[in-house]
């Protein structure tokens, strides 16, 4: 192990000036959540919907998390809901018991469906998933599965569809994600507070960052200040890659030693109350060499660029391509080691957040003029991947935005360039 008392300290006194930014007994109004109902129900009744089916689990908790509060562990997890009738749950008895704890007391019926397969429990009666949903509902003619279907298991698309009889089955998935999309004040702070972790987590990893230190053992110091400022969760498991392994985009840590001289790609998702935060950033353990430092001084362009676009596109209600176009176009006028650094933009640069990292709408592409939303989040994610020399294969700057009306703001208090924060702490 490379980590010292001395470390440690950097990291105690990095989370101390961090924890006083951090209301950890902070949550979602249940209000909030009974106004929810209020806007589902209306869809519900305009759409002639008797019953709205969603799914969840933990790589993509979004529309579960969202009217239920409660994410399940290991155990998939559905809900239904129906003009005027607060969701039922539908869980298995291992995570479903965590549900109560979220304190909307809504009705929790374990099932068969979403227990462990073969799993025995001693004394738990779960249900039948046809008989505890007619229960719910009564008589059944419309059904519409409120998550999409790149995510709901065939087997339960085609329950929905032959189970009830003579229903009609429809697409209903865009009603949640409209609602989820336009963000609450509570939901802002959430997402600022899971942003304000990632940005301690990654301060502390540059904090004891040496040679000579495993992947995972890096990762260790930011899952522990996720975990010691309130982080409940992840969007993604955290990102420590060097050398090579920086041609990959989220790919976790290993036990892979960082040697002097490589490229090194760090990144946190804390997860508060459900919302996702982010901070991800690259360096060199030691002195950068000069293709290194072209590397870095044109990636780095490209994010402020990027920066800047956001800031006048949601000013101006202009197209959000052009937060995408600003950095592509730059890059196409810039060359690192002979490589054009246009072929290295690998992908788009800002996608929406919210209950999950990245899985959310809206995706900026170079064709999309789709412009933003009133209250949003965003997650500028600049990423410079792929050139052939391995001590720039990959590298990022990401962090998050929340857009309020025509104002954005930035939610990381992390520099663009991390490179002077190695070894240092507070």
């Amino acid at each position: 192990m490379k980590l010292s008392i001395q470390d440690l300290q950097k990291v105690f006194d990095i989370i101390a000036a961090y924890e006083s930014k951090i209301d950890k007994d902070f949550k979602i109004p249940l209000s909030e959540y009974e106004e929810r109902y209020v806007k589902v129900w209306k869809q519900l009744e305009e759409r002639g919907i008797d019953l709205g089916f969603f799914f969840w689990y933990r790589e993509m908790p979004g529309d579960g998390i969202y009217l239920t509060g409660y994410n399940p562990n290991i155990e998939r997890a559905s809900g239904v809901i129906g003009p005027g009738k607060r969701p039922m749950l539908l869980a298995g008895p291992e995570s479903g018991i965590l549900s109560k704890e979220v304190g909307l007391n809504l009705q929790t019926e374990f099932v068969n469906e979403f227990s462990i397969p073969d799993e025995y429990y001693e004394g738990v009666e779960r249900g039948d998933l046809g008989k505890t949903i007619i229960g719910y509902a009564g008589a059944i003619r419309k059904i519409g599965y409120l998550t999409s279907n790149e995510y709901i298991p065939a087997k339960f698309m085609d329950f929905l569809k032959t189970h009830f009889g003579d229903v009609e089955v429809v697409d209903a998935s865009d009603i949640l994600e409209e609602l989820r999309y336009e963000k609450s004040e509570a939901e802002f702070k959430c997402m600022q507070q899971a942003d304000t972790i990632a940005c301690a987590a990654i301060r502390t990893m540059l904090a004891v960052a040496k040679t000579g230190m495993a992947e995972s053992e890096l990762a260790a110091v930011g899952d522990f200040t996720v975990k010691a400022l309130g982080g409940c969760g992840y969007g993604f498991e955290t990102i420590v890659n060097s050398a090579d392994r920086c041609r990959t985009v989220i790919g976790p840590a290993t036990n892979r030693i960082i040697n002097e001289g490589e490229i090194v790609q760090i990144g946190v998702s804390p997860s508060y109350e459900g919302y996702k935060g982010i901070c991800r950033r690259a360096f060199v353990m030691g002195e950068r060499n000069g293709e290194q430092k072209s590397y870095f001084e044109v990636m780095n362009k490209g994010y402020e660029l990027a920066e800047q676009a956001i800031y006048e596109v949601c000013e101006k209600g202009l197209g959000s391509n052009l937060i995408d176009l600003a950095p592509r176009n730059y890059f196409a006028t810039q060359e690192v080691d002979g490589q054009n650094m246009k072929q290295c933009h690998f992908y788009s640069t800002c996608h929406g957040t919210g209950l999950t990292e990245c899985l959310e709408k809206m995706v900026v592409t170079p064709t999309k003029t789709e412009q933003y939303g009133e209250n949003v989040g965003i997650m500028l994610d600049l990423g410079c991947y792929g050139h052939p020399n391995v001590d720039i294969c990959g590298g990022c700057v990401e962090d998050a935005f929340i857009k309020k009306g025509n104002k954005v703001y930035k939610l990381s208090d992390v520099p663009v360039d991390v490179q002077t924060l190695i070894g240092k702490g507070m």
